[in-house]
């Protein structure tokens, strides 16, 4: 397959670059991208983000990719999945910017302390931006978590599967990537799509295979491997496949669980039994079904769900 015997197009020097981080954990070859992390945050809320929290305890992170504008679904997700007791978990929310909006999401970061606001316009183009700048702003902060989960605001969350699988499939020494996998996925030709990629921006006939951007569930090793690896990645605004370009590039091996749907079902029989659910954006569906989440979670997920295959 074309795509993965020119990985060199996307990461130019890229034998060097894993040479190095292989013998070293670095490498000096110059950067691609180049991020002004100093410029990049608008609020950044590390100094007091575990002011109240024992992060010696921090098991899973939330990092939720959410819509400037959708207060309503922040508020939502801190009142269900993302304010669960139990497995010792934390959510932030990561936004970019509209002028207009700026007073109150002012307000709102100052009552919740959980809003890391990027100096970008918060459109659909610079979605992976929002992707980029999580992962360098992650790999910054001294948040001594196990693991991360990162999330789009319009999904329902089964907090406690996430960890249970986690616990179960993760380490702290691998590089991993888990969620609903897709292979041999063709990059989108039609000029009028939101995910439109010519052939100069990427020339290939097929993506690597990659996890679905709605919901990814990883480990920090993982997490500054990939802020490391998007430093000399061609850019794509695919962000998912362009994830997964690094994540193949730099060894990083993902693994499918069914478990993160990529669509919503019609009924919740079968919630009790999910990861992550999309097709929230309506926060009364997210109150009424994180009740039947909340109400079955003493219930032990299925064994096949529990580990994946190796």
């Amino acid at each position: 397959m074309d795509v993965y015997m020119n990985l060199d197009f996307l990461i130019p020097n890229l034998e060097r670059i894993t040479e190095n981080i292989q013998e070293t954990g670095t490498t000096k070859v110059k950067p691609l991208n180049v991020f002004m992390k100093e410029d990049a945050y608008r609020i950044d809320p590390s100094e007091t983000i575990c002011d109240n929290l024992n992060c010696d305890n921090l098991k899973l992170l939330f990092v939720v990719k959410s819509y400037v504008l959708n207060f309503g679904q922040r508020d939502a997700i801190r009142k269900t999945w993302g304010g669960t007791e139990g497995p010792r978990t934390k959510v932030v929310f990561i936004i970019g910017y509209i002028d207009s909006a700026n007073p109150f999401i002012e307000i709102e970061s100052k009552q919740y302390k959980d809003i890391v606001q990027l100096n970008i316009e918060d459109t659909y183009e610079n979605l992976v931006y929002k992707t980029i700048y999580s992962l360098l702003w992650l790999s910054d902060v001294n948040i001594p978590t196990t693991f991360v989960h990162f999330v789009d605001d319009d999904r329902l969350v089964n907090t406690f599967n996430v960890y249970n699988v986690a616990i179960n499939n993760i380490t702290s020494r691998d590089l991993v990537i888990i969620g609903y996998k897709l292979d041999f996925s063709k990059p989108q030709r039609a000029i009028d799509s939101k995910v439109y990629l010519s052939p100069n921006e990427y020339p290939f006939s097929y993506f690597p295979s990659y996890v679905i951007g709605g919901t990814i569930l990883t480990n920090m090793k993982t997490v500054k491997m990939l802020a490391l690896g998007v430093t000399y990645a061609k850019i794509i605004q695919v962000e998912d496949s362009y994830i997964g370009i690094v994540a193949t590039a730099f060894n990083i091996e993902m693994k499918h669980h069914p478990g993160f749907l990529p669509y919503k079902k019609r009924t919740t029989h079968h919630l009790p039994e999910i990861l992550s659910s999309p097709g929230y954006e309506l926060t009364y569906a997210l109150l009424r079904d994180w009740k039947v989440i909340e109400g079955s979670h003493t219930k032990p997920l299925p064994a096949p769900l529990l580990r994946l295959p190796q």
